[in-house]
């Protein structure tokens, strides 16, 4: 019965794949059939062929153009604080809870790019730069409720710690301040060749191939802030500040299409879908420094680490387009929204504290991928070609 089955799954998958197939090539092979039927229901007063002062639909022999974005960045995996949320017995229920972490907003930025005619076939060269810089923080800071820092080494070692730290078990003394920031300069170069090829009077079509360049600095900051017992009755301020720094400069492929499907006179909905393969030798620092009563502070943590790193990133890009002929110059302007993921960027250290209810071992670092990095947001697009 079982082999039967397996058996009448793997027919109903073999049998999906090859009807999957067999339509994408019938829809491949029916772009002709498509472009002669499709003026039928695109009438010519879209594309009207000679008009000085109307919409033009051709590729320019030179086109540049600059973005404005206002885009968000969405870092995973930057948690760093806890309030509440634990039973205090297997017959206590528990009050809801909060896990801290930094709030994200969005910041401004800008992409400039340039679109050069090869004079081949529809073939074109494009290359265009994107920089966005990301600064938000988050901060928990009410003394009149116990919360407890998640990134705090709990090993002997530095003692003694800033959380939980009383005379007894009835008067302890919790963090006053943790705080979360982060920091990021993003830094992309992607060039390569495409090819435009006009399916019908209303539907244009992009493929391109090329390369995807970057340079990144990732930063997140971590500072606790709280008290602890010199002696009976005698309590000093101390705080620690952790500082994770990733430096990621790699280049790979990228790849992906275009598309433009003109819906009325001088009018588009536009947008393209684009992936990569981001390979760079990636750095990661860790430094702890622990201060107490505003003195000097001292280096409890010097951690580095250099790794091989394969980064996907997937694109994806949607919007209305406006295009023209003004003084024998093609302008167009365009509004739309654009999403990137950076799939596994995250790769700090951390070390969770293993003073913490719940938690095995001391010192239990956390290497490797801790998340993803996307960024949407707004884009605002002027242009022209000659």
């Amino acid at each position: 019965m079982s082999l039967q089955k397996n058996g009448a799954s793997l027919t109903k998958t073999l049998a999906k794949a090859l009807s999957f197939g067999a339509a994408l090539l019938a829809l491949t092979g029916s772009a002709n059939a498509l472009d002669a039927f499709y003026p039928y229901c695109c009438p010519e007063l879209y594309r009207p062929d000679p008009c000085p002062d109307s919409c033009n639909y051709f590729l320019s022999n030179y086109a540049v153009y600059a973005d404005f974005l206002y885009w968000q960045v969405n870092p995973e995996g930057l948690k760093y604080a806890r309030k509440g949320g634990l039973s205090q017995g297997p017959d206590v229920e528990a009050v809801c809870g909060h896990i801290a972490t930094a709030s994200c907003e969005a910041e401004p930025g800008f992409k400039i790019g340039t679109v050069l005619d090869l004079g081949c076939c529809e073939w074109d060269f494009y290359a265009q730069y994107t920089w966005l810089g990301q600064c938000f923080s988050d901060s928990l800071s009410n003394p009149a409720e116990t919360f407890e820092g998640l990134l705090i080494p709990g090993t002997e070692d530095l003692q003694p710690l800033i959380y939980n730290q009383g005379l007894g078990p009835d008067q302890d003394f919790p963090l006053t301040l943790a705080k979360g920031e982060w920091d990021s300069s993003f830094n992309v170069l992607d060039f390569g060749l495409g090819r435009t090829f006009v399916v019908n009077d209303c539907f244009d079509f992009r493929p391109h191939l090329g390369f995807k360049a970057t340079w990144q600095k990732l930063k997140y900051n971590v500072r606790y802030e709280g008290l602890i017992v010199v002696e009976e009755e005698t309590f000093l301020p101390v705080a620690v500040d952790i500082r994770n720094t990733t430096d990621f400069c790699g280049v790979g492929l990228r790849g992906g299409f275009d598309a433009a499907w003109r819906f009325a006179p001088c009018f588009s909905v536009a947008g393209g879908i684009a992936a990569a393969a981001v390979w760079s030798d990636a750095c990661v620092d860790r430094e702890d420094f622990y201060s107490i009563n505003g003195g000097q502070a001292t280096k409890n943590i010097d951690l580095h680490m250099n790794h091989c790193a394969l980064i996907p990133v997937m694109e994806l890009l949607l919007g209305l387009q406006f295009d023209t002929v003004w003084c024998n110059t093609d302008v167009f302007v365009f509004i739309g929204w654009e999403n990137q993921v950076w799939i596994n960027l995250n790769r700090f250290i951390f070390i969770e504290n293993s003073g913490l209810e719940g938690n095995v071992g001391n010192n239990s670092y956390q290497f490797g991928p801790a998340g993803n990095v996307a960024y949407q947001g707004l884009t605002l697009r002027a242009g022209c070609g000659f």
